[in-house]
């Protein structure tokens, strides 16, 4: 008898669920990563994010058959882009499992580091773009601007040095030096805490480094989809746009747990 009431209870429950995931989607980015309110298994964190960057080099790959002007596939090709995405997926995963699970020391910092290196190959052959990309916009959103100096530093004297793209010789002397000027000032900021001065010029000195890292990054973005519109005009070409934009997303969502600082939260249990 009381199953014609329970069907509008089932009902809204499922209409909340869709708003409810969305919202879950949407505070990825701002996550607490070093939150312990839940402990994955470690097993099934490392198959998980294998599984998902196993997924995540099966729509990159179709992606490029997409925009590509002469698809075609090789099998050597697609096993290492596969095999890059889920490599990196694991060590994600592994990173994801320590953080939440409360691991110190080597055990915290050692899959947070291989995370990182195996998000590198990433940048192999065509994949340089969307290496950078995600590289210096998880930089700049992780607070880690002298990193991402360094990463723009070296990234300048490649262009100049190894490409012909025509970049001013100029650039490859500006970078590193505003690199080691980053540097130097952070090193002298950490040791005036007390001065509200320096923490005003450093505040806006670190605005300044995270906006250009920023607006690199999207100058990667619209480099990307520069190509693909002049190789794919047509209608079609705003939608394979916005699948690589969908494609950076969940590689940003990754990166970020090898690259952001623990949390300065009070003393946890580790595991």
């Amino acid at each position: 008898m009381t199953l014609p009431a329970e069907k509008p209870i089932a009902r809204r429950a499922s209409g909340n669920a869709l708003p409810a995931t969305l919202r879950r989607v949407v505070r990825l980015p701002s996550m607490h990563l070093d939150a312990a309110e839940h402990r994955p298994l470690v097993w099934a964190a490392v198959l998980g994010g294998a599984g998902l960057g196993l997924a995540w080099g099966i729509a990159a790959r179709l992606w490029m058959r997409l925009i590509s002007t002469n698809p075609e596939f090789t099998v050597a090709g697609t096993a290492g882009i596969l095999a890059i995405a889920t490599l990196f997926g694991a060590f994600a995963g592994l990173a994801f499992a320590a953080r939440r699970r409360g691991w110190r020391r080597w055990g915290h910092f050692v899959p947070r580091g291989l995370a990182v290196v195996f998000f590198v190959p990433f940048g192999l052959a065509a994949g340089a773009p969307v290496m950078l990309t995600v590289l210096l916009a998880t930089l700049a959103v992780t607070r880690k601007e002298v990193v991402g100096a360094w990463v723009l530093a070296a990234l300048a004297v490649l262009l100049v040095a190894g490409t012909d793209l025509g970049v001013p010789v100029i650039v490859a002397g500006i970078m590193p030096t505003a690199a080691v000027a980053l540097t130097a000032w952070k090193w002298i900021a950490l040791r005036r805490q007390d001065a509200r001065r320096s923490l005003a010029v450093d505040a806006w000195i670190t605005w300044s480094a995270r906006t250009t890292l920023l607006l690199v990054a999207a100058v990667g973005v619209g480099f990307v989809s520069w190509q693909v519109v002049t190789d794919k005009p047509g209608w079609l070409a705003p939608v394979y746009v916005l699948l690589y934009l969908i494609l950076l997303y969940p590689l940003f969502l990754a990166l970020r747990i090898g690259l952001e600082p623990r949390a300065s939260a009070g003393p946890r249990k580790a595991s």
